[in-house]
């Protein structure tokens, strides 16, 4: 009997999108067994009529108020009871080809992976190739260092996802990272050097429009699970909140040297600025 995969695409006002992510995983069927979970925001852009259309593809679906992407996720991710490995998709994200989804499913089998993750291409609005997710080969000191796992090319056994305990609501930009830790606390990522989903870059993405709740979010997530952080992230923090260009007048070495006394109140100050619940 084949597997089954539960493919959750959160939504929010992504009606530009919306319906290329939905046609993704819905051409993607063609290959394996797919259980198609939308949950969108109560978007006011016509997404709902989006959906509507694709009513009969679409397994269950919800639009209305929630607490977030990361809510919106673990909702759908409970309708996925019955299926073998679950993904979510974003929906201004893709998949690279018609078969990616069985190929990592299938790789997953082979390997006995129950956490693995794929290469992933950076697009544009249109759907434009312009470069590659740094993508590497899982090892713990590279990993605590950077994301290295690129979310639209993960695939997670439902049992593992249920173990780890779903993703944290606090979080509204790392959620996938500090997903990706407390997952690989129980079982050790398995790299697959395919290309499986595309993730789209343009302006009005939370990461462009977020940076410095992003860069506090990863800082936190640093301080709780390795006690500590990377003074490239607190630099790239505290240059953020520089609006009159100031550290510019000062040589970096002696910014780090002179800031860094004071690093644990700087992460406390961090830490305080944005309510994180563990």
């Amino acid at each position: 009997m084949g597997k089954k995969v539960g493919i959750v695409i959160p939504s929010y006002n992504q009606g530009k999108f919306l319906e290329e992510a939905i046609q993704s995983v819905i051409k993607n069927r063609k290959h394996i067994d797919i259980k198609l979970i939308v949950v969108d925001g109560g978007s006011t852009d016509g997404s709902a009529a989006i959906i509507k259309k694709y009513s009969a593809e679409i397994d269950w679906w919800r639009s209305r108020k929630d607490e977030g992407q990361a809510n919106a996720i673990n909702i759908g991710m409970r309708q996925c009871g019955d299926c073998d490995y679950v993904m979510w998709l974003n929906s201004d994200d893709i998949y690279e080809t018609d078969d990616a989804v069985a190929r990592i499913v299938a790789f997953a089998d082979t390997a006995g992976a129950g956490f693995c993750y794929g290469k992933s291409y950076f697009i544009n609005e249109t759907g434009g190739k312009i470069g590659e997710y740094p993508t590497v080969p899982y090892g713990e000191d590279v990993f605590y260092r950077s994301c290295i796992i690129s979310q639209p090319s993960v695939l997670i056994e439902s049992k593992l996802w249920e173990k780890a305990g779903g993703l944290n609501e606090s979080f509204h930009m790392c959620l996938d990272y500090e997903m990706w830790i407390r997952l690989a606390q129980i079982c050790k990522p398995v790299y697959f050097e395919e290309y499986i989903g595309n993730t789209r870059m343009y302006a009005d993405t939370k990461t462009a429009t977020q940076e410095e709740r992003h860069l506090m979010e990863a800082i936190c997530i640093m301080h709780h699970y390795l006690g500590d952080v990377p003074d490239s992230w607190l630099y790239a923090w505290m240059r953020l909140r520089d609006k009159w260009g100031i550290m510019n007048i000062f040589p970096n070495r002696l910014l780090m040297s002179w800031e860094f006394r004071n690093k644990k109140k700087k992460v406390r100050e961090i830490m305080e600025g944005i309510n994180i619940e563990w």
